[in-house]
């Protein structure tokens, strides 16, 4: 460690001696005086001219700003709103999920389930079907389609749909699924509900910009067996609520129809065309409250 001391040689010479050797002589002292005493003058100016110059912080006038949307378009959840380059006018553009129904392009729908999925008791599939029926509804609602992909069986239950889903693509805007009549009979309910979780985690790893559909199958003729589904009814309902996703339930719209239920059903269990349109009209009902906004 370098030492310093004050050595007096004389009365009037004070020197300052780093190891032994003078560093500054008094003209020099006197200089450097003098510079750091300017140097303070003006720091003390600067200090008092920003002081007294500064006045109030004016508030900021940044303001974020949406364009209003036409009195006909409401904005829709995964959408996003722009103006037209060509008409200058608001326009929803959809970004993902069913939404993309809005505009010019194709969405991609997988139907997992059984054969009230498939529709099995329609007349005519390609005119009579739940899934044909919505189509054409939305058809002529929408600039977009819908195109179909119908991963189902008659005796379907939630292993057959865990079963598939590797083979699903990976690409779907849409998923319904359409589970738990046959499973009533099959698995027990703690399973049920176990798998189905499951399955809603698996589909959503792989379809993460999908929009998910529930339904809550129809009753059937069978009193007994409509008690037995139904804790199978709340399971879907439950896991629905759980995740946030929208129920189809076509269990309520099937009970409500002013229609008797042997009307709506070709058999013990199958919708016939008429119970189909029930089902259609229940999805098209839960398509609508998805794309209205929240009030």
């Amino acid at each position: 460690m370098v030492k310093c001391r004050i050595q007096h040689y004389t009365e009037n010479s004070p020197v300052l001696i780093l190891g032994g050797t003078s560093l500054l002589d008094k003209p020099a002292r006197i200089e450097l005086s003098v510079i750091l005493g300017a140097l303070l003058a003006a720091l003390v100016f600067l200090v008092y001219f920003w002081a007294t110059n500064r006045g109030p912080i004016p508030p900021s006038s940044y303001r974020k700003t949406t364009a209003a949307a036409p009195a006909n378009l409401t904005p829709l959840a995964n959408s996003a709103l722009i103006t037209s380059s060509q008409t200058g006018q608001p326009v929803t553009v959809p970004t993902q999920g069913l939404t993309k129904l809005l505009g010019p392009t194709t969405v991609k729908a997988l139907i997992l389930g059984d054969s009230i999925a498939f529709s099995r008791g329609a007349s005519n599939q390609d005119l009579d079907s739940w899934f044909a029926l919505v189509s054409k509804d939305l058809h002529a609602q929408y600039p977009g389609t819908l195109q179909w992909q119908l991963q189902t069986s008659a005796e379907g239950t939630i292993n057959d749909a865990l079963n598939d889903v590797p083979t699903a693509k990976q690409d779907n805007d849409l998923i319904v699924i359409c589970l738990g009549r046959n499973d009533c009979r099959t698995i027990k309910l703690t399973e049920f509900k176990k798998k189905y979780e499951q399955l809603l985690v698996e589909l959503k790893a792989k379809n993460p910009r999908a929009d998910i559909f529930l339904v809550a199958e129809p009753p059937v003729r069978d009193i007994p067996e409509n008690n037995r589904y139904f804790p199978y009814r709340g399971v879907t309902l439950n896991l629905a609520q759980k995740y946030q996703l929208p129920v189809i339930d076509a269990w309520t719209s099937f009970i409500q129809d002013p229609a008797q239920l042997t009307d709506l059903l070709s058999n013990n269990s199958e919708p016939n065309d008429k119970g189909y349109r029930v089902f259609a009209a229940a999805v098209l009902k839960s398509f609508a409250d998805y794309f209205s906004p929240v009030k």
